[in-house]
């Protein structure tokens, strides 16, 4: 690999570092600050919200001016955020700046867009996009453990000192951006030259709209089976995680420490998919347009669904923790490889965008859903949510694959 896959290898994983640290103590801080579960529930919608919209608009705006400035913007403004949130004591000022996260933190996009423009082989891709995601997962899995370490042993100012160390790992992360090998320009179009404006509100202006033109000008219907499995898997998945931690409490009566073991467990599978991508695909030379791979991440999650839900003991599930970890770690993967060999480079920031923003757009429905689901049915059924989407892709994969065979 070259040595710029290795600084974006470097980049993803304190990018997840650093996040780890802070992301899950901040629905405690604000308890301890006096916010009550309205306010905790609006940490996760407001960031889930703006990061619906600003995924294909942060996307576009580096296809336009260059993903290596932008993904710098992007952390320094992520840096200061971060510090800010652990200075304040307004509840008002967090819910502000998790608005701000959600619209600038794509970092991880960003570095991912950043992989094809210095490696231009695609099997080489699919490798480096593994071993991307296993890195930044131990990253976050890693922060998770020093941070939870911090706030313990510095009870009073605790939150406040991670605070500033994750503003510092954000402003390193953006030096590290800096010594990205120059990718070369292309000289504008003619019809693209402006006049130099000095407003900076003409500035941002002119700039949204033209990743407004750029999204407008992309057939997004070239892409519907991408969004529709990345829909069903995200909502899935969403559904599940929801109620994770309760589940495991409520049926198999699990400590906080032995539901972390069971967690980390699955952290661990998931990372470990990730990392040999490049000998799972290995087993799919002929599957050009991953329509087999997606039927087969269908199958092994709604399976290990299934499993999950008639589970007797925690044994038994674990056992089927695993295969849902690789069907998960799986997908993540082969929806973005399906967007980068369908699209032009120009709009590549922008289609990976999408993609974050149908997470996100799933990220504030599900929960919502699981909720219900678990008022009035039981905590035990939310899971038979996540097994009904998956089995809905099980059958549009299927028929997507027949189509594409008949084509062929």
């Amino acid at each position: 690999m070259s040595y710029a896959i290795y600084l974006l290898q470097a980049v993803a994983f304190l990018d997840l570092l650093a996040v780890g640290l802070i992301v899950p103590l901040v629905a405690g801080h604000v308890r301890q600050m006096g916010g009550n579960h309205l306010y905790v529930g609006l940490l996760g919608s407001i960031y889930a919200g703006f990061q619906l919209g600003s995924g294909p608009l942060i996307g576009s705006l580096s296809d336009l001016k260059g993903r290596k400035s932008i993904l710098t913007l992007t952390l320094l403004t992520c840096g200061i955020a971060y510090t800010l949130l652990g200075l304040t004591s307004s509840i008002f000022v967090i819910l502000v700046v998790r608005a701000v996260l959600g619209l600038f933190k794509q970092t991880q996009m960003l570095t991912k867009a950043l992989v094809p423009d210095y490696e231009k082989n695609e099997q080489k891709q699919s490798a480096i996009y593994g071993k991307m995601a296993a890195i930044s997962g131990t990253g976050f899995t890693l922060g998770q453990v020093v941070g939870g370490h911090l706030a313990d042993d510095n009870a009073e100012n605790g939150f406040t000192l991670i605070g500033i160390i994750v503003g510092i790992c954000f402003t390193i992360n953006s030096g590290l951006v800096y010594f990205l090998p120059q990718l070369d320009k292309k000289p504008p179009k003619k019809e693209e030259r402006k006049e130099v404006q000095t407003s900076l509100v003409n500035i941002v202006y002119s700039n949204v709209r033209q990743s407004f033109i750029e999204l407008f000008n992309i057939d997004w219907m070239k892409y519907w089976d991408i969004f529709t499995f990345k829909t069903l898997i995200g909502f899935a998945t969403a559904c599940y995680f929801s109620n994770y931690s309760l589940y495991l409490k409520t049926v198999y009566d699990l400590s906080p420490k032995y539901i972390g073991y069971v967690i980390s467990f699955q952290g661990i599978i998931g990372s470990l998919s990730s990392f040999y991508i490049g000998y799972i695909n290995s087993f799919y030379t002929h599957d050009k347009d991953y329509s087999i791979r997606n039927l087969h991440v269908f199958l092994v999650i709604s399976i290990a669904l299934l499993g999950l839900a008639l589970s007797s003991n925690v044994i038994v599930y674990a056992f089927w923790l695993t295969p849902l970890a690789i069907g998960i770690a799986i997908d993540r993967l082969v929806t973005l490889e399906m967007v980068l060999k369908r699209t032009h480079e120009n709009h590549r920031g922008a289609l990976i965008g999408a993609l974050n923003s149908v997470r996100s757009l799933t990220g504030v429905v599900a929960p919502m859903v699981s909720g219900m689901i678990a008022q009035f049915y039981g905590v035990s059924y939310v899971i038979y949510a996540s097994l009904c989407p998956t089995m809905l892709g099980v059958m549009l994969s299927y028929m997507n694959k027949n189509k594409t065979v008949k084509v062929d």
